[in-house]
């Protein structure tokens, strides 16, 4: 069974490393919550961890703690802004960022408030903690050989139980368990956990503003204060216009477990 093996390979990692704890990372979209549903089955598991970037669709916040919650599941949440990164300030100086920064945005968004978790739960040197995810191989064609079963970085041992499964897997773990689906990912496909924009899909803002006008509201006053100062950089979701091309191998050429949806629904 494949739910079976996914637990398996989880309680096999955690194992092997003698990890301090198995942490389901929860965004708020399908495949994380069927991710969560089946990490928080694991021997190890501790608590379910969300990561605030600080622009993000507030109901899909919402939903992360009504779900661990109704599920009983601890809820860690760590954000950008208590590490010192505020999106709204790095915009204002910076303009928005297009696709060759996404890599810098990742790091300072998640990375930061990821380290920060490891570090409040580490307490040895030789700790290691397995971090669960929601990343599919088979997601997409441009995803193919990206996503790996296991990954080790440093005390971090990323594991991605779900890698071969498919969408429909998801939903139906979802339904079999009576867990209820996000709306936001139910009206806009994705979970808005993070609306960095750097690989915003055109028309984006608008079809966000349809369901949740308060959030586009919040951007289209940032726009006006960045575009206010002369930064060239002042429509969220656009290209920059000293970006050309395809995005910078800096940031197209290291793809995190955290970003890979929004990475690879990018088209160039």
């Amino acid at each position: 069974m494949p739910e079976t093996r996914a637990i398996a390979l989880l309680d096999s990692v955690a194992d092997e490393h003698d990890a301090v704890g198995v942490y389901a990372l929860f965004s708020g979209g399908d495949d994380s919550l069927a991710n969560a549903l089946l990490t928080s089955r694991a021997q190890r598991f501790r608590a379910c961890v969300h990561l605030d970037t600080g622009i993000g669709i507030p109901e899909t916040q919402e939903f992360v703690r009504e779900t661990c919650r109704d599920q009983g599941w601890p809820l860690l949440v760590y954000r950008a802004k208590d590490c010192g990164q505020d999106y709204d300030a790095l915009a204002r100086q910076h303009g928005f960022p297009g696709p060759a920064a996404h890599f810098r945005m990742y790091i300072r968004l998640k990375e930061r408030p990821l380290e920060a978790f490891v570090r409040s739960q580490k307490r040895h040197r030789h700790d290691r903690l397995v971090l669960s995810t929601g990343a599919r191989r088979i997601e997409s064609e441009r995803r193919m050989g990206h996503v790996q079963p296991i990954r080790r970085d440093g005390v971090k041992l990323w594991v991605n139980p779900i890698h071969d499964w498919t969408k429909a897997q998801c939903i139906d773990l979802i339904a079999a368990r009576g867990a209820r689906r996000n709306p936001v990912v139910e009206l806009l496909h994705m979970s808005g956990e993070c609306l960095c924009g750097c690989f915003a899909k055109p028309q984006e803002l608008n079809e966000i503003g349809l369901w949740f006008p308060h959030v586009k509201a919040r951007i289209d006053a940032l726009e006006e204060e960045i575009r206010a100062a002369g930064l060239k950089a002042c429509r969220w979701g656009m290209r920059p216009p000293s970006s050309h091309g395809h995005a910078g191998r800096d940031s197209a050429g290291r793809i995190s477990e955290l970003c890979q949806q929004c990475e690879f629904v990018w088209e160039t």
